[in-house]
């Protein structure tokens, strides 16, 4: 999973604490690119991985941040797929992807999926109510959009729950992926779940080629496991860590 990349993280994106890990400079992502394809001859969509048992990879761009155009030019390049998980929200504002550039990344090819309307900070804390409209309206806006349905998704900020997936399936998706370094995908609710490996900005490309081969997954999952006893058992610390992310960074454009 990626997010913006970059020589310019100002101009993309979210312009918060939170999102300064995951902005990357473009030869740090060229280099993962190199590493991923000794492994795999090419990225699939979803669609085509769900009709195999075979090890698929599939590359995804979270937020829908500007930087997904080029993104996609270096797939392209290589004739692959990506998935592009829109905040819809953020549509057209500065640093995000305009109605016709999502537009431009679907007629080539890409899968257009949707990343929840206002990309809350903790997902999972929300209502169920709140979770079902935060879906709907974001695969609605996305449909309009690309004028076929929407029924992939990613969770914003990786925090979820059984009622997030259940949400999903009640707002029509169908593949929803996570934070979560889960090697298998695993159905609920009639939901495929399929977890991601989360390369950060200072992530070594070696790591990134482990990932790519199927290794890896058990101990990012129990840096993940601790992370989530911190929530469960260190809630005003975790609040914290919210609020600071939530924040505006400043000197976005500064290597």
């Amino acid at each position: 999973m990626y997010h913006e990349v970059t020589d310019n993280p100002g101009e993309t994106g979210f312009q918060r604490n939170g999102a300064i890990p995951y902005k990357h400079r473009v030869h740090h992502f060229l280099n993962d690119l190199e590493a991923i394809a000794a492994v795999h001859k090419r990225a699939v969509s979803v669609f085509e991985a769900a009709g195999t048992d075979q090890l698929s990879l599939l590359m995804t761009f979270d937020d829908g941040g500007i930087s997904a155009l080029h993104s996609a030019e270096m797939l392209n390049q290589r004739y692959w797929h990506g998935h592009f998980f829109v905040t819809t929200s953020m549509i057209s504002t500065p640093g995000f992807l305009s109605e016709q550039q999502i537009v431009r990344l679907s007629r080539q090819g890409h899968t257009i999926g949707a990343h929840s309307h206002t990309h809350p900070g903790v997902f999972r804390n929300l209502a169920y109510s709140d979770k079902v409209d935060e879906w709907r309206q974001s695969t609605e806006i996305l449909a309009e959009i690309v004028g076929s349905p929407v029924t992939t998704a990613s969770v914003p900020g990786g925090d979820m729950d059984d009622d997030t997936i259940r949400s999903a399936a009640e707002a029509g998706i169908r593949y929803l992926f996570t934070s979560e370094p889960h090697y298998s995908p695993y159905v609920r609710h009639g939901v495929t779940v399929i977890g991601r490996a989360c390369p950060k900005n200072r992530t070594p490309t070696t790591q990134v080629a482990a990932w790519a081969n199927g290794r890896g997954f058990r101990r990012a999952r129990a840096i993940r496991s601790a992370k989530g006893l911190v929530r469960i058992y260190g809630k005003p610390i975790y609040a914290a860590y919210i609020k600071h992310n939530e924040r505006r960074f400043p000197d976005a454009d500064k290597p």
